[in-house]
């Protein structure tokens, strides 16, 4: 059945949106290929990609949790049960990174940070702390002025107050501050009104717009936007030169502009059927999401990246089209079942005490 974004959907219980599905997809491609060019040099044509990908992947990706966290509060009712399970699948994904990383690095810690992550997990941590601020934030859902202007007060609150508190990594507060405006702009979103901007002419500049603004990123990163860089990672402003600081506001402002604009653009740009691979991808995120990354550390501590001369970009080309490999295998239905299972340990706990949903 076609919905009003123009999606096929099943209908019933088990309904999912086609377009939503595929941009999700794209997006656990686009995460998995960007981890593994981090540890190539930094060529032109590696920055350029790195950037192209950093400059909207977790914005995005944070909009569509956002988007899909309506039933976690219903009714004056906080369902905590995801929220558990986000933060076990927290700890299960430091806890292996925590081994992996230390591999790379010379040094495997005899006890995990729990408390602080700047690497792969920190989406867990900051969808979690997202999860329980809801009861706060949902009751500007009803108004969908309100909401958005909500957002934009978040945009604002958020560029000023990073001048002030600088906590960094501490239950990865950095990114879960810089991000939050892109949770609640999926948050306030329907289905309704994403379905309106799809059919609507603003939808179609946007795609152009987005393109746009990806390929002065690629073409453009390596030779002037270097020194703005770490705007796309949602540093701390600390960790800019002292001079830049007087205007970092407007920067992480500017950003948000385009992080917005192309993330539209690419939810606008999916096709609006099931694809091959690619829907199905987007149905498994997670489990990409937790098992790529210590699969690229142990091929660094192996010895991978020896073999690759960032400069010739064949070799370039390669990490990508091998990352879009593993990212398949990685979505295979046939790990799904495992991962349901490591997700579902506290399931008897939450039913029992009325949190599972």
């Amino acid at each position: 059945m076609r919905n009003s974004s123009g999606t096929y959907q099943k209908t019933g219980a088990g309904a999912r949106d086609a377009r939503m599905d595929n941009v999700r997809g794209i997006l656990i491609m686009i995460v998995v290929i960007g981890h593994f060019l981090l540890p190539l040099e930094r060529t032109r044509f590696v920055t350029g990609l790195i950037y192209a990908i950093y400059v909207f992947h977790m914005p995005c990706f944070m909009i569509l949790s956002g988007y899909f966290a309506h039933s976690v509060y219903k009714d004056g009712h906080f369902k905590w049960g995801k929220t558990v399970q986000i933060l076990w699948l927290y700890f299960v994904y430091e806890s292996i990174v925590n081994i992996t990383e230390g591999l790379v690095a010379g040094y495997i810690p005899l006890i995990p940070d729990y408390f602080h992550e700047s690497g792969a997990p920190w989406y867990l941590m900051s969808l979690a702390t997202y999860y329980l601020t809801i009861p706060v934030f949902d009751r500007f859902r009803k108004d969908p002025a309100q909401g958005f202007l909500t957002v934009a007060v978040m945009m604002l609150a958020v560029s000023f107050a990073k001048y002030v508190i600088h906590i960094g990594d501490l239950f990865s507060f950095d990114r879960t501050l810089t991000l939050l405006p892109f949770f609640y702009f999926g948050y306030y979103g329907t289905p309704g009104m994403l379905g309106r901007y799809l059919q609507s002419s603003g939808s179609r500049i946007m795609n152009v717009l987005a393109i746009g603004i990806l390929l002065i990123v690629f073409f453009c990163t390596y030779d002037h936007f270097m020194k703005y860089h770490l705007v796309v990672y949602g540093a701390d402003y600390t960790r800019y030169l002292p001079e830049m600081r007087p205007y970092l506001w407007a920067l992480n402002l500017f950003w948000y502009v385009l992080a917005f604009m192309v993330s539209l653009g690419v939810t606008g740009l999916a096709p609006a059927m099931r694809l091959p691979c690619i829907t199905s991808l987007g149905r498994r995120t997670l489990q990409i999401y937790i098992l790529h990354r210590p699969i690229r550390d142990l091929m660094e501590y192996f010895g991978f990246y020896r073999g690759i001369d960032a400069n010739h970009k064949l070799h370039v080309i390669f990490v990508l089209l091998l990352s879009v490999m593993l990212t398949l295998i990685l979505g295979s239905r046939y790990l799904e079942g495992p991962f349901a299972k490591l997700r579902s340990v506290f399931d008897p706990l939450l039913e029992k005490y009325g949190g599972l949903w």
